[in-house]
């Protein structure tokens, strides 16, 4: 649907530092070819005033069953902890948690949700934290979205659409201005992907990684408010619409199989794990969501 956009404005970071300027074609070729050739001294998530907010996923009630127990909370707690980061992105989500917090906590509960999902995959792995980190950062983009668009409850004309569209192209472009090659620039990338039917598009399949991204964002979506829609819904509901669109392709069945098995508490082989029937009145009532690719379920 989408492989470029336009700059309809001068694009600046949280300290004021030029990203692009008005009139600039941003396109998924561009934000490839974008290396920062200078790393950044990194700092860990635990050295910052985030660390103080990792109790919000785990005290939310849609997220309980992922987080049972305190051996879990700890695994996932030291897997967001030990995000590794330029102190300007941490920045970002600090001026984020300030002017949306709803995004901020969209950001927090997709971190907590893929640590979970990957400890489950593979356990304390070393690429653990960088791909949390992806997690936490995969909707950077919105930051550069108008602000009445986030919290939008009327349907949307064609040119907000595009405007909403263009978040994965600018959040990507923005982190690989700091990062270079990063997962969290493939995951800003690809979390709208869909297996190639969603925006923008992209030259190959992401990896399984940035598919667990994906689900783990659209997952925290659904079980949060959104002003299009009259509630959030539950856990069970949330994999339904999951589970509908692995089934139609949309999103890899083994992650949403990951998902699924996190769920129920992560025990034994992951493929055994079989897909119960959706069940009636797990929708809200109202969702007036505004298709931006072809139409979704849910989000």
């Amino acid at each position: 649907m989408l492989d470029r956009v336009v700059l309809a404005r001068d694009l600046i970071d949280v300290r004021g530092a030029p990203l692009g300027v008005r009139g600039q074609v941003v396109s998924v070729e561009s934000v490839c070819g974008s290396r920062r050739m200078t790393p950044l001294p990194l700092k860990r998530l635990s050295e910052t005033s985030l660390a103080d907010d990792l109790h919000l996923p785990f005290a939310d009630s849609a997220y309980r069953h992922f987080f049972r127990g305190s051996q879990v909370q700890g695994a996932v707690a030291r897997a967001i902890l030990a995000v590794p980061l330029p102190y300007v992105l941490f920045e970002e989500l600090q001026a984020l948690k300030l002017a949306d917090p709803d995004r901020y906590r969209h950001a927090l509960s997709t971190a907590a949700v893929t640590a979970r999902m990957l400890i489950v995959a593979v356990g304390d792995a070393p690429a653990l934290p960088d791909l949390v980190a992806a997690a936490l950062l995969h909707d950077l983009g919105m930051r550069h979205v108008p602000s009445y668009l986030a919290g939008n409850g009327d349907a949307l004309g064609p040119k907000e659409v595009q405007e909403l569209a263009a978040h994965p192209l600018i959040g990507a472009w923005h982190l690989s201005k700091i990062l270079g090659r990063h997962p969290a620039v493939d995951a800003a990338l690809a979390h709208h992907w869909r297996g190639g039917r969603g925006y923008p598009t992209l030259p190959q399949r992401p990896s399984r990684s940035v598919d667990a991204v994906a689900v783990a964002s659209a997952f925290a979506a659904l079980t949060q408010a959104r002003a299009f829609r009259s509630d959030p819904y539950d856990a069970r509901g949330a994999a339904d619409v999951l589970i509908a669109e692995a089934n139609a392709g949309f999103v890899g069945v083994d992650t949403v199989r990951l998902l699924v098995h996190a769920l129920r508490g992560g025990k034994g082989d992951v493929r055994s794990v079989r897909f119960g029937r959706a069940r009636p009145g797990h929708a809200p009532a109202v969702n007036s969501y505004t298709s931006v690719a072809p139409p979704r379920t849910g989000l």
